[in-house]
């Protein structure tokens, strides 16, 4: 498909490999010139008067007239065109050096679990993100991740061997922060692209909000790099968080950059692949030959050639063309997944026509926050939730719809003490107690609480910590117990923090730090094996211990941890 960046490389770099091929248009204009006047100008027409001449002569006027003259005319001009060698961008590179820079920023909040795009919109962006550096071929790719914080998971490199596994362990819970706040990232891109001339920024999203938008346009107006959107959502299919697709449309449109939507083929991919390599063809210099693109150009002249000389082939071929192309054409069909085993979720329905019609009827009438009002005040909070585009109400309106992960991921993305204080809400809803109590303590640090607003804090920090100590209480009561740890008495998932636990007595010498050198390993079978053990084998532990010494070695204020939860 065309757009303003393949326009852009055409205006730029089109040339002529072999332009001195172009003389030939100087004879070739002569002796049509000629052909021409001599069939204007034959001479026993001339001797009948105008009347006649318009009813004896047949088939002499409008389009038709001298027409295969200007089928051959056409025909060689295009044949003199494509010896010139038209072209404006350079070959790929057989072994991939010339390959651009990619960096994937990829949305790991909660909000990518959404079951619209099967399993969900995180696998699917994974799948994705594979079939992406399978196309490449060799270029170098690295990933950063992003929630409430922004996390550098793999730095840029062509091993799609060590790249893969730990792509797969991205998952929301291994993230410090919650959130969704992929302005965070864009410390970590100069870092990665700032020895590329002109890399590629994939920003993989289902939404963004406002503050995004304006950090990513002030970064990306003095960039060289260029930003791609893919997004992750399917708003024909029912989803509690629905797909934003025009926050995304107008991140792209303010930093000059291009959103492809996900398909069930890959012609995503192979959109954002073109992209990316054009990117690299118009700021970076090649070695390579220029691409001859006037190959594509002989299909045209070989059929005018053959057809040219045939008496009637206009009516001939059309009708063949008729007969034949339905023949070539299909209606769009899709691929189904069948399982032999029993379904055990929940199926996604789609958004009915009723649906649709409905939005776009309220489309014309309302604005996105007056139609979440009106669902609002209508008592369906879920619905409210979709149509708002305000933060803070649309996390309102999940908070009354009991949906406490998406409100608190959506709270986190206004820094403002109301916000927080309705995140750490969300957290004790969810039973986090721990993680709400912190950040109802952190909220009293910070001191820019409003008056009305410092009881309630207080308040719900004191209910916190009852709750904290209590669950300690009982967690002490148990030590030394045969009969194993008893459930958690709130019922349901054990697995949120809720108790800060009881303190354990570990002896001495086990604390003592190990230092073990590369000789000392390698010299010693015992010791390389007791190295090898302490290497966690799963990535997702690995990554989760990366991101919290990161997070934790930044050096930021309290108004940008402000919305920080430990896990």
């Amino acid at each position: 498909m065309f757009n303003s960046l393949m326009w852009q490389q055409i205006v730029d770099n089109f040339h002529f490999i072999r332009p001195w091929w172009l003389l030939l248009l100087v004879p070739f204009s002569i002796v049509i010139y000629l052909r021409w006047k001599q069939d204007s100008n034959n001479e026993w027409q001339q001797q009948l008067p105008q009347h006649l001449r318009r009813v004896l002569t047949i088939g002499d006027s409008g389009w038709k007239k001298q027409l295969p003259l200007k089928l051959l005319s056409v025909s060689m001009l295009v044949a003199i065109i494509v010896c010139a060698g038209p072209t404006w961008e350079r070959e790929a590179s057989p072994f991939g050096e010339d390959k651009a820079a990619l960096l994937i920023v990829l949305d790991n909040s909660e909000s990518m679990l959404q079951k619209d795009l099967a399993p969900n919109r995180l696998e699917r962006a994974k799948q994705k993100i594979r079939d992406l550096i399978a196309l490449r071929q060799g270029g170098k790719t690295g990933l950063v991740v992003f929630a409430g914080s922004a996390h550098l998971a793999m730095p840029l490199t062509k091993d799609d061997a060590v790249f893969a596994p730990f792509l797969a362990a991205i998952q929301p819970d291994i993230m410090p922060m919650k959130g969704k706040n992929a302005e965070t990232t864009l410390a970590l891109i100069e870092p990665q692209l700032g020895s590329e001339s002109a890399g590629t920024v994939l920003l993989i999203s289902d939404g963004v909000n406002p503050a995004t938008i304006e950090a990513f346009e002030t970064y990306f107006s003095t960039s060289p790099h260029q930003l791609l959107v893919l997004a992750a959502g399917n708003n024909d299919r029912v989803s509690n968080e629905p797909l934003d697709l025009a926050s995304l449309k107008s991140l792209a449109k303010n930093t000059q950059g291009s959103v492809v939507e996900v398909t069930i083929d890959d012609s995503d991919i192979k959109a954002l692949n073109r992209n990316i390599e054009r990117h690299m063809q118009l700021n970076n210099e090649s070695a390579m030959p220029w691409k001859d693109m006037g190959y594509f150009l002989l299909f045209p002249v070989t059929l005018l050639m053959l057809l040219w000389f045939r008496k009637g082939w206009l009516v001939k071929w059309c009708l063949v063309a008729a007969i034949v192309f339905p023949s070539f054409y299909s209606t769009t069909t899709y691929a189904e997944t069948v399982s032999l085993k029993a379904a055990t979720n929940e199926p996604i329905a789609d958004v009915t026509m009723w649906d649709k019609t409905v939005h776009w009827w309220m489309n014309i009438w309302l604005t996105p926050d007056q139609q979440g009002q009106w669902y609002f005040n209508q008592f369906d909070y879920l619905t409210a939730a979709k149509r708002y585009q305000d933060p803070l109400k649309k996390g309102i309106a999940y908070y009354y719809a009991s949906e406490y992960k998406l409100s608190h991921s959506t709270f986190l993305q206004v820094k403002t003490p109301q916000s927080l204080f309705n995140a750490a809400n969300a957290l004790a809803r969810q039973r986090e107690y721990v993680a709400a109590r912190d950040l109802y303590q952190l909220l009293l640090d910070s001191g820019e609480l409003e008056t009305e607003l410092k009881a309630p804090v207080e308040n719900n920090l004191a209910l916190m910590q009852g709750i904290v100590d209590e669950v300690n209480r009982i967690s002490e009561s148990q030590k030394g117990s045969t009969d194993g740890p008893e459930e958690s008495f709130e019922l349901g998932d054990d697995k949120p923090k809720t108790g800060d636990g009881a303190d354990e007595k570990v002896d001495a010498a086990m604390m003592a730090k190990e230092t073990l050198n590369a000789n000392e390993i390698l010299g010693s079978q015992e010791l390389a094996d007791k190295w090898l053990r302490r290497v966690e084998a799963d990535p997702k532990y690995f990554l989760r211990a990366k991101f919290q010494l990161q997070l934790r070695s930044q050096s930021v204020d309290i108004k940008d941890v402000s919305n920080e939860e430990i896990k």
